[in-house]
């Protein structure tokens, strides 16, 4: 299991507030520290998140005003 404390509380895509037991995706920066028969995940931040039904696979980028594709 993966924890991450995130500083806002509502959608990146809808705005509307995320609560507890809400499907989500997050998409967080960091390094994989070992890896043998699971990976272990080092997060530096986390720079994305929306409600699962809300995400379209693209993320909005908020420095250009475009997207980021995955």
């Amino acid at each position: 299991m993966m924890e991450a404390s995130l500083s806002v509380i509502t959608c990146d895509k809808c705005g509307e507030p995320m609560i507890k037991g809400q499907d989500t995706v997050v998409i967080a920066e960091g390094k994989i520290a070992n890896s043998n028969e699971e990976l272990d995940f080092e997060g530096r931040g986390v720079r994305y998140a929306c409600h699962l039904g809300c995400w379209n696979g693209m993320e909005d980028d908020p420095w250009d005003g475009g997207v980021i594709r995955y």
